[in-house]
């Protein structure tokens, strides 16, 4: 019993190692730091989508095929065809859900 015992304490240690070891070297040099990502501006054109979810959320249909949940200053009404320049957020998480998050930068209506 002692032996099993022994033996699964060695297995977890190792496991526990093995999980720990690529950290370990970020621990031991203070001089390395996280690489930040500088945001990237895209532009994008779409239309603005008025979704009732969870209150009102603005969604646009960009002409790319791909949904882009709208944060920020732009026109609130359904169906607008714009042009839009924004970020892309990923470090955050919307109530909405209702596509890749982008921060407005600015917007210009096609008529």
């Amino acid at each position: 019993m002692m032996i099993r015992t022994a033996k699964i304490y060695i297995l977890v240690t190792i496991l526990a190692m093995g999980i720990c070891f690529p950290v370990i070297p970020a621990l031991a040099n203070p001089n390395i730091s996280p690489t930040k990502v500088k945001p990237v501006t895209i532009n994008l054109t779409g239309t603005i989508h008025k979704i009732a979810v969870e209150g009102t959320c603005y969604q646009l249909a960009a002409d790319n095929g791909k949904k882009y949940e709208l944060m920020g200053k732009f026109p609130k009404i359904d169906g607008t065809r714009v042009n839009i320049s924004g970020v892309l957020s990923t470090d955050v998480v919307t109530i909405c859900q209702v596509g890749q998050p982008i921060r407005v930068n600015t917007v210009r209506v096609i008529k």
